[in-house]
């Protein structure tokens, strides 16, 4: 038992500082394209700490398996270095008692990641999603380009936009040109066309000197607040233009339409069951795959740092990432080819554990033969 938590103690050491060292790339790596997003005015500012956040968590716990087969190779590395596992073979301990060890930190590691992967990961990419959409709803996810006409379209609505300049903090907008232009004859039948009633087809333009988009607490609206300017509205039908001049003049602006793109990774895992389609099935077999590949990295951690004391003690630890590579790559490769058709449901990914696992097990009985 003193020998188990021994080698528990050892692996979750090596394990977090891998997990910490892979996540601060990852997490750097994404706040430069974020920030790069933002700098292009894809990406409004308040969105950019969600999003982070969003993706660091998310990433965190799909780099568990990576990070577990990194951490045990350079834990069981440096004992091979230090001659510990030649002295615990010396004294009878063999892979059976080195594998309940392991799995002594393994088995609620991965009970924890099953709850993240069918619990927390839905729920991360459906807020990811919601600011995603939040974000297209708005009119300056464009960027609102300076010295560029920005063209949208909302409902019947289309919009112009024309800003010269903006200030150094983007928020105020200088010599500001709107045009919105409002159409229902496409959207009304031919008994209204001809039942005498007199469409809503009027068009508006302003000119202001500076104007402000901002978001209406109360009501969640979007205004542009515009200031010393001139409106114009033309009515089409009826040929009537009104110009008038104003200090101070608020105008709602509609939200863009969205898309709604179906995101199964925001599906709960229980109505994934629920569905028999075969983009369901393969999101299922996709989430118990990163579930069951931490014990299956387990396994093959073992033997693949067993190393010579010539070797050292990171002698295979790039074979190592390269068969976690081929394990991740047929692992997406099957994802597909379950939603192609070209693999059936019931077969899903599990021949894909099932070669690893064999491996692991040729390997340990390759390097230790039957010894208990």
């Amino acid at each position: 038992m003193i020998i188990r938590r021994y080698l528990v103690k050892e692996i979750m050491s090596s394990f977090f500082a891998t997990l910490f060292v892979l996540l601060l790339i990852i997490i750097g790596n994404t706040f430069v394209r974020l920030l790069g997003s933002v700098s292009a005015g894809g990406l409004p500012v308040d969105a950019l700490g969600k999003l982070l956040m969003l993706g660091s968590v998310n990433a965190a716990i799909k780099l568990i398996p990576i990070a577990l087969l990194i951490g045990m190779m350079l834990a069981f590395g440096r004992l091979y270095r230090d001659h510990e596992i030649i002295a615990m073979h010396a004294s009878g301990i063999g892979p059976k008692e080195f594998y309940k060890g392991i799995f002594l930190f393994v088995g609620p590691l991965t009970l924890v990641i099953a709850g993240l992967i069918l619990f927390v990961i839905p729920m991360l990419e459906q807020a990811h999603q919601d600011i995603k959409d939040e974000i297209k709803q708005r009119p300056e996810a464009a960027g609102i380009p300076v010295g560029e006409f920005m063209h949208a379209s909302a409902g019947n609505k289309r919009i112009t936009l024309f800003v010269e300049d903006i200030d150094k903090e983007n928020v105020v907008m200088q010599r500001f040109f709107l045009h919105v232009s409002e159409n229902n004859d496409k959207q009304t039948t031919a008994k209204e066309k001809y039942s005498g009633k007199k469409l809503n087809n009027t068009e508006v333009i302003l000119s202001a000197k500076k104007a402000l988009l901002y978001i209406d607490p109360n009501t969640g609206s979007r205004i542009f607040k515009i200031e010393n300017g001139s409106r114009y509205d033309n009515d089409r039908n009826t040929g009537e233009f009104t110009i008038f001049k104003f200090e101070e003049h608020g105008i709602h602006i509609p939200a863009l339409k969205v898309v709604d793109s179906k995101n199964l990774e925001a599906e709960s895992f229980s109505r994934l069951l629920k569905n028999k389609d075969l983009r369901s099935q393969a999101e299922i077999h996709w989430r118990l795959a990163l579930i069951f590949s931490a014990p299956v990295m387990a396994l093959l951690a073992f033997p693949l740092s067993y190393t010579t004391p010539r070797q050292g003690r990171f002698g295979k630890l790039a074979l190592g990432i390269l068969l976690y590579a081929v394990y991740a790559e047929l692992i997406v490769t099957g994802q597909s080819m379950i939603e192609d058709g070209k693999i059936p449901p019931w077969l899903g990914l599990w021949w894909i554990h099932l070669a690893f696992i064999l491996l692991a097990l040729w390997l340990v009985k390759k390097q230790y033969g039957s010894a208990g």
